[in-house]
């Protein structure tokens, strides 16, 4: 099932299908490894449900609401 990042609950897993991100942004998240294919898992929310923080590629990293919700993700 496709839906997009900010979707996934904790403990839920998902791999990476599309970044529709600005360049900038694009690029900043590649760096990371967060590309087209990458299994990842949302770890937690923080206490208002914003950002959310995710594993991927041996690392954490936090995500706002606004970034998640463009990155378009199949549940595992």
């Amino acid at each position: 099932m496709r839906t997009s990042l900010d979707r996934l609950e904790p403990g839920q897993r998902g791999r990476v299908l599309a970044l529709g991100l600005l360049p900038g942004e694009r690029e900043s998240l590649s760096r990371l490894g967060l590309i087209p294919g990458t299994e990842l898992r949302c770890v937690c929310r923080s206490p208002l449900g914003d950002p959310a923080a995710y594993r991927f590629r041996g690392i954490e990293a936090a995500l706002r609401r606004r970034d998640a919700e463009r990155i378009e993700v199949e549940l595992l």
